[in-house]
């Protein structure tokens, strides 16, 4: 298994493994309290503490070397390469693991978030043993359950999530790996 993400591309986006470098440009847009109307946690609190949290990330894998982490900004090519928001996913074990994402509101509904999240998916079937991938979000959220149907997940019952508990007003999601050749 990959210890950290790769650069990824399509035609319109750059997903960049996350950098210290990025909190900068990722802070403005992550202090949109709008982002956080369905999410169980707040904006980061000052530019330090954002450095901080991608400095952990670009190491690719926790302290405890237990788990595996993919994190992606997510850039359009255009616009000046603007950062649009990331996509991250966290391996528990080698066959196992969580997806998320988060985009600014002045990304949303454009497409951006499936053409980044399908991509992000694409790279952990290829490049990891993944056998399954969950998501976890807020029943209230229609933008995410709507992007996770389309991405293929289906809803699951907590019985089936393995990574412990989930708050009461999420819905649980599993995605399978597709055959392998």
């Amino acid at each position: 298994m990959r210890a950290a993400a790769k650069s990824l591309h399509t035609g319109r986006l750059r997903l960049e493994p996350v950098r210290v470098a990025h909190a900068a440009e990722m802070f403005p847009l992550l202090s949109d309290t709008r982002i956080y109307e369905h999410l169980h946690f707040k904006p980061p609190a000052t530019l330090a503490e954002l450095e901080e949290r991608y400095r952990r990330q670009e190491a690719g894998v926790s302290p405890d070397g237990v788990e595996r982490w993919h994190n992606w900004i997510v850039r359009l090519e255009a616009d000046g390469g603007a950062c649009a928001g990331f996509v991250q996913a966290t391996l528990h074990t080698e066959t196992t693991g969580d997806f998320g994402y988060i985009f600014g509101p002045a990304f949303w509904g454009r497409g951006i978030a499936f053409e980044a999240c399908a991509l992000a998916l694409e790279a952990l079937w290829a490049d990891t043993r993944l056998a399954r991938l969950f998501a976890t979000v807020d029943r209230h959220n229609a933008r995410s359950l709507a992007l996770l149907s389309r991405l293929g997940f289906h809803r699951v019952s907590s019985k089936e999530y393995p990574h412990g508990r989930v708050w009461s007003s999420d819905d649980i999601f599993h995605l399978p790996a597709p055959p392998r050749s």
